[in-house]
């Protein structure tokens, strides 16, 4: 495939090599001729903005600057999560709300998506957990604006 919009199954963007990614979404599994960060920007403006656009946005709101989690759409509640730094070519993009599970499995970290299909990230179970913390952060922020008598 030459293009990929972000949907809600989507569970990550998993970054092969500098040009190409592995999308997993519900049962699907795509190959991307993009690199994972081409696949979020491209997703971003197909729902209105640039990933630049969301970075700039999720800085403001947290506070925090490395590795912060964007909102790729509203509707849907899509919140992603960088592995990496997103401009690294390595990096690979998680979705908040396709998480089922996570552990430790020697030294790396097994994330367990709702449908059922894992992978392993090459990043401690700690530095993945405060990426879900930052993430649910953003998430608990943003839904008390848009509901403020909550």
């Amino acid at each position: 495939m030459d293009s990929y919009e972000i949907n809600k199954e989507t569970c990550c963007i998993l970054a092969m090599d500098q040009n190409i990614s592995r999308v997993i979404e519900g049962e699907n599994e795509y190959y991307v001729n993009l690199p994972s960060y081409d696949i979020m920007d491209n997703s971003c403006q197909y729902y209105g903005s640039t990933v630049e656009g969301r970075i700039k946005g999720t800085r403001q709101i947290l506070g925090s600057n490395y590795k912060v989690p964007i909102v790729i759409e509203e509707i849907n509640n899509i919140i992603f999560f960088p592995t990496e730094s997103p401009s690294r070519s390595n990096c690979n993009w998680i979705s908040l709300n396709q998480i089922k599970s996570y552990c430790d499995e020697e030294g790396f970290t097994k994330v367990t998506f709702n449908n059922n299909k894992y992978v392993l990230l090459k990043m401690s179970i700690n530095s993945f957990e405060n990426q879900v913390l930052r993430a649910n952060r953003l998430e608990s922020i943003l839904r008390k604006r848009s509901c403020p008598d909550k």
